[in-house]
């Protein structure tokens, strides 16, 4: 059996011949490095571990891959999709989720793990606070992990993000942004900081939680059940 599967995993593996879908939260202010924090967790756990991709209507960034962390779509295609029931933030009487108050649309698809591959079965998704607090009504088994650093380090990374647009009053719009995402830390499960040159760190404290979370104790570890019938008879 795989040994990068925990113990509690394998029970459930040997005993119900699958592994149930486990989903991980991430959210923290804008320029935290949440996207980096996937990345690298994707390149250290590729057979197991995949992402939500969430639709927008904002333009791709030079960095950016499409399909990659996001569905780039135009406004006309976002709202068809939102019209056919398949965001989950978005439908007839709601447009979608402006993030940044920007006039750019944001949706996870209404399948939260749609298109990921049925072998992956721990799913990160990267969200704001109110996704996190959806996905908590939605799936209330799902981790929620929130990533911070120091303000005036979150203003350097907003600064240094390679983002045409970036002026005065979006900046404004996303510190206000990271000031309520601070203040609802307290409804995550975790709270890990991402300090300034110290990614490896961040990285380390975050696979010591999906560890934890995958040992846990859940629906179908049924260690009795691994056994044979006649396990505890007196020969």
């Amino acid at each position: 059996m795989d040994d990068n599967l925990t113990d509690a995993e394998r029970i459930v593996l040997q005993t119900q011949g699958s592994l149930p879908r486990l989903l991980f939260v991430l959210a923290g202010p804008s320029g935290v490095g949440k996207n980096t924090i996937i990345k690298r967790l994707l390149t250290n756990n590729p057979r197991y571990l995949d992402r939500v991709r969430t639709y927008t209507t904002r333009q791709r960034r030079r960095n950016e891959v499409p399909d990659e962390q996001y569905h780039f779509v135009s406004p006309d295609e976002f709202r068809a999709l939102a019209l056919d029931g398949k965001l989950m933030e978005a439908d007839a009487g709601t447009v979608g989720h402006d993030v940044y108050g920007l006039g750019d649309l944001y949706s996870m698809p209404a399948d939260i793990f749609e298109g990921i591959p049925s072998e992956k079965h721990i799913v990160v998704a990267e969200v704001d606070i109110y996704g996190m607090r959806l996905l908590k009504e939605r799936c209330p088994d799902c981790v929620a992990i929130f990533v911070t650093a120091p303000p005036l380090s979150l203003i350097e990374r907003i600064h240094e993000r390679p983002d045409d647009h970036m002026d005065a009053e979006a900046l404004s719009h996303r510190m206000q942004t990271a000031r309520e995402q601070i203040r609802a830390a307290r409804e995550f499960d975790y709270i890990v900081f991402n300090q300034e040159d110290r990614l490896a760190d961040t990285i380390a404290a975050i696979e010591r939680i999906l560890i934890a979370e995958r040992s846990r104790v859940r629906s179908g570890v049924d260690l009795e059940a691994t056994l044979p019938p006649d396990a505890f008879d007196i020969a």
